[in-house]
């Protein structure tokens, strides 16, 4: 196990938080069994163990055949917090239609070249020129006004371009005031905006605070721009070695890349240390 930093040796570890992909798998890999067994491990020990990912509900299917006992995850970025044992969503953060028409406006009148996608509670809406990677599953709209009654949790932006810093650095300005932009991707060419305010972190927090643990019992585990907020804010923050170099300086360690297991292996040794229960 590589890292740059060890954990206290007063740490008291009281909920585990890991982002999904690039994180406990890669490029729609399944689960590694050694990655399911600390899982596992966690839970025996009473440790719970919760998914925050920018993965919309739709994509929580593969995780869940996996590893059917998990309980609540949060997804979209913080947008929402879903239950994948009920299948129910059980908290949700929205845009009003006149804050997404805002959005829009907002990217569209500087970048008319701009094309949207909008994640909902009850599916994803694309416009005509946004390429996606799961089209069966979109449902192309002409025009904003058809999503007007619909729960808009994140949208996505593209300009045609694959640099995802670089899109990121040119929106976000745009939009500072009226929602939260990040990526989880530097290739892709997608800036997700999330409602003002909502992040991994934030929506972490109050997960934690319906189960009774505190911040500084907090692990978390992740790779990319959107879970930066996400390792600052626990009490203990370890990027993966294949994480982006901005996201390895805001945690407090680093630990092996995805291929090799990187949650396994930190995750195995820090239960080893920790006194018996």
């Amino acid at each position: 196990m590589s890292g740059h930093r060890r954990l206290p040796a007063d740490f008291d570890l009281g909920l585990v938080a890991s982002d999904i992909d690039g994180t406990l798998l890669l490029d729609w890999q399944p689960i590694s069994e050694a990655t399911i067994d600390a899982i596992h491990r966690c839970q025996r020990e009473g440790i719970p163990f919760v998914l925050v990912t920018g993965r919309p509900i739709r994509w929580l299917a593969p995780i869940a055949e996996q590893i059917p006992d998990l309980g609540r995850v949060v997804c979209l970025n913080g947008a929402v917090v879903y239950d994948i044992a009920s299948e129910s969503v059980v908290d949700a953060h929205t845009l009003g239609h006149a804050e997404v028409v805002e959005i829009v406006s907002a990217i569209s009148g500087e970048h008319p070249e701009a094309h949207f996608a909008f994640e909902t509670l009850t599916g994803l809406f694309i416009d005509d020129g946004f390429a996606t990677r799961s089209p069966r599953d979109a449902t192309v709209i002409g025009d904003i006004g058809e999503i007007a009654d619909r729960d808009v949790v994140k949208i996505l932006v593209s300009l045609g371009t694959e640099d995802s810093a670089a899109l990121h650095d040119l929106l976000g300005p745009l939009v500072t005031r009226s929602c939260h932009a990040t990526f989880s991707d530097p290739v892709n060419g997608l800036v997700e905006l999330a409602p003002r305010g909502i992040t991994k972190a934030k929506t972490l927090e109050s997960v934690c605070d319906h189960l009774g643990v505190g911040q500084e019992q907090v692990m978390a585990f992740g790779d990319m721009p959107n879970d930066i907020e996400m390792l600052s804010w626990a009490g203990h923050g370890v990027a993966m070695g294949n994480a982006l170099d901005i996201v390895k300086e805001s945690a407090d360690a680093v630990t092996d890349a995805v291929e090799d297991d990187g949650v396994a292996h930190y995750l195995t040794a820090m239960l080893d240390a920790l006194p018996a229960r």
